[in-house]
């Protein structure tokens, strides 16, 4: 999952929306460097992150990449995630994604403490492009994954994931459907027991 599934969940959990966006920026254990509600969202994050990552749905939907391709799959697949979350948004939450997302830059933003600069830069990107709300077309999967293709030359695979993705873009999308309840699920379990 993405940043827009990563919020979604969090919401859903009542854990703190920035502390799940950190996670991918943060190294090492984050009871030493944050709060405690922050440091929360970070290990949530990275149970869900880990969680998924060893479904056989998504194993499976894995070995449809290409060999090349296999070692970035996890990241393209996050991506598609993400715009399928937003496709069906209205099934999973009861706000539109608009004001969701209003709602979700303002609470990340009120949190100032502790930010590395490639979160900063991230965040700011990703406010500004509105790149949650383009998560809804289907296009913004092949502009996601070749930015970050140019971005960063050791994830240059990237650029060769969205001929594959929209190949079975039907598989996916059902895929999608049948984890992500699922996902929601052990999410509640794991963040009721922190």
């Amino acid at each position: 999952m993405n940043f827009l599934a990563h919020l979604h969940l969090a919401d859903r959990c009542h854990s703190h929306l920035a502390g799940n966006l950190l996670a991918d920026f943060v190294r090492g254990d984050p009871y030493t460097q944050y709060a405690r509600s922050v440091a929360d969202g970070i290990k949530l994050h990275r149970f869900i992150d880990s969680y998924i990552d060893a479904m056989p749905e998504v194993l499976h939907c894995r070995q449809l990449f290409s060999a090349d391709t296999r070692r970035v799959s996890g990241i393209a697949l996050d991506i598609t995630w993400d715009h399928y979350l937003a496709k069906h948004w209205q099934h999973y939450h009861h706000q539109p994604l608009t004001e969701f997302v209003e709602q979700a830059q303002k609470q990340v933003e009120l949190y100032q403490e502790n930010l590395p600069e490639s979160y900063r830069q991230t965040m700011a990107r990703m406010w500004q492009q509105q790149w949650l709300l383009q998560y809804r077309k289907r296009g913004t999967i092949s502009t996601a994954l070749e930015r970050m293709a140019l971005r960063r030359p050791k994830l240059h695979q990237l650029a060769n994931c969205p001929a594959l993705i929209e190949q079975h873009y039907d598989l996916f999308e059902q895929q999608f459907a049948a984890i992500y309840p699922q996902i929601i699920q052990v999410a509640k379990i794991y963040r009721s027991q922190q």
